[in-house]
């Protein structure tokens, strides 16, 4: 694995620190290092979250403005608050059901209404991170993602939600192709 810097941002409650928890669980299994930081903010009250994640060998889990790699995004209003930290040639898949000025429309998905529609609205999270996976920017494959939810989940019904969201995730990546 290359370093990558990756900011996962959304509202409280979206499932921001689960994914940056995720993508740390993947990286631990490929062996790899890394770092993570968290910023709450007004996260119980639907404000917003982000999640820093450095993979490779770094000393500091902070991102500075214009050098992230990949910014991942929950909530669509915070792709504006948070681009300011992608570096010229950085990418920003987000989840948004209305196209974004600037962004081409093979970064985004509509996860938040695929959530609805297969019934797993509390599962956001896992079906973006299931498409964005599939991206060749993203540090972690399909697989290797699907190891990472295997290992952490909590239940058996949670670990099979979970996989069943990632595999939505996937599914509408290749659909959309």
């Amino acid at each position: 694995m290359t370093d990558c810097k990756l900011i996962i941002a959304g509202l409280g409650g979206q499932g921001v620190v689960f994914l940056s928890r995720l993508i740390g669980q993947a990286a631990l299994l490929a062996g790899d290092n890394f770092i993570t930081y968290e910023s709450h903010g007004m996260a119980m009250r639907g404000g917003s979250v982000s999640s820093q994640v450095k993979i490779g060998s770094y000393n500091s889990p902070l991102i500075g403005a214009g050098t992230a790699d990949i910014l991942l995004v929950l909530a669509p209003g915070e792709y504006e608050r948070n681009r300011h930290a992608l570096k010229p040639d950085g990418i920003a898949l987000v989840n948004s059901a209305t196209p974004t000025t600037g962004l081409a429309p093979k970064n985004m998905v509509n996860a938040t209404a695929l959530a609805v529609t297969h019934n797993l609205p509390k599962a956001v999270n896992l079906i973006f991170c299931g498409w964005a996976a599939e991206h060749s920017a993203f540090p972690y494959n399909f697989q290797q993602m699907q190891e990472a939810v295997e290992t952490a989940a909590a239940t058996p019904a949670i670990k099979t939600a979970n996989l069943k969201a990632l595999e939505i995730g996937r599914q509408e990546f290749s659909s959309s192709k």
